[in-house]
């Protein structure tokens, strides 16, 4: 049990220190004009398998659950503003192109302060760096694609199952279906926060190490989920702003939303750490000044802890 507590005061400690409330509001700052992208690609290529409409109401859906119905409305008019059907070629082309600009925009200031957590950064912001950050940042576009895919898929077979169930057995049987829906999703977010973590920042991390990180984030994203929407529906943060009220909430979601992010990292770093685990950073990437600077001081700290403890045995 001290184990656990030490865990999460070091964890605490550590979110911290990395200024969590600056660099949050700078992440929803830019998700604001990356989101529309973001879910505008993923919809494309899951609308080839499920028809667009259909993918964007059941993921309205899904964000109006997850969001509250006025950040879902909100989205939803963004991604169909987003949609480039009617255009010409070149316009189309230079809309694809300024799309996966702003899709990969979130996940490059993400990969920033995922970076800080791990006390790593870049070596130098060359052109083929930045290349190199822009592929793997939309690489995790393409991963988010390819698991709203997959849950599309499996919430409609669930669906499907669930109305069968409640129509021809008792409705007790139709609420277990709905609570495995439940954990189906949960699956989902941790397989998404278990990307990011082994995908986004700098370091040479395995996945194995970033599952437990992944599904404490996912539980605490699944209980902030309540507590935002619980805050939304009581306080009405957005209501002195009219019309924009919807993108309020989604920069407030998104704002305490990477507030959660930010501490499942961080619960990842602080662990590795108890298990002795090293992790290094890629061959693009080296040390962060603020942890050389950590690190040289614990090493001045432990030298004279041991120069104090020889000093004893020599005066005893």
């Amino acid at each position: 049990m001290k184990k656990i507590f030490k865990l999460l005061k070091d964890t605490y400690s550590h979110w911290d220190s990395i200024d969590p409330w600056a660099t949050s509001a700078i992440i929803a700052y830019y998700a604001l004009f990356s989101l529309p992208s973001v879910l505008m690609i993923s919809v494309s290529v899951a609308g080839i398998f499920f028809g667009t409409e259909a993918v964007t109401g059941s993921l309205t859906k899904e964000l109006s659950v997850l969001m509250g119905e006025g950040s879902a409305e909100a989205i939803e008019g963004m991604i169909k503003n987003a949609m480039l059907e009617d255009s010409g070629a070149i316009t189309y082309i230079i809309g694809i192109g300024m799309l996966i600009f702003g899709a990969t925009a979130v996940f490059f200031q993400l990969q920033k302060a995922l970076n800080s957590i791990w006390g790593v950064r870049a070596k130098t912001e060359s052109i083929i760096n930045t290349m190199k950050r822009r592929v793997t940042a939309f690489g995790l576009v393409a991963a988010i694609a390819f698991l709203l895919l997959i849950s599309l898929g499996a919430s409609a077979v669930i669906d499907v199952f669930s109305n069968y169930l409640s129509t021809y057995y008792s409705k007790t049987s139709a609420i277990v279906v709905e609570v495995f829906n439940i954990i189906l999703s949960q699956i989902f977010i941790t397989a998404l926060f278990a990307s990011i973590f082994s995908i986004l920042p700098d370091v040479k991390l395995k996945w194995k190490y970033t599952i437990l990180g992944a599904s404490v984030t996912s539980l605490m994203f699944l209980l902030g989920k309540y507590g935002i929407g619980y805050y939304f529906a009581n306080s009405n943060p957005a209501s002195v702003f009219g019309a924009a009220s919807g993108v309020v909430l989604v920069l407030l979601w998104v704002y305490y939303s990477c507030l959660i992010l930010f501490f499942g990292a961080s619960f990842t770093v602080v662990w590795t750490n108890h298990r002795n685990i090293i992790v290094e950073p890629t061959n693009d990437a080296t040390i962060s000044y603020a942890r050389e600077l950590s690190d040289l001081k614990s090493y001045k700290a432990a030298a004279e802890m041991q120069h104090n403890q020889e000093k004893d045995k020599t005066s005893l």
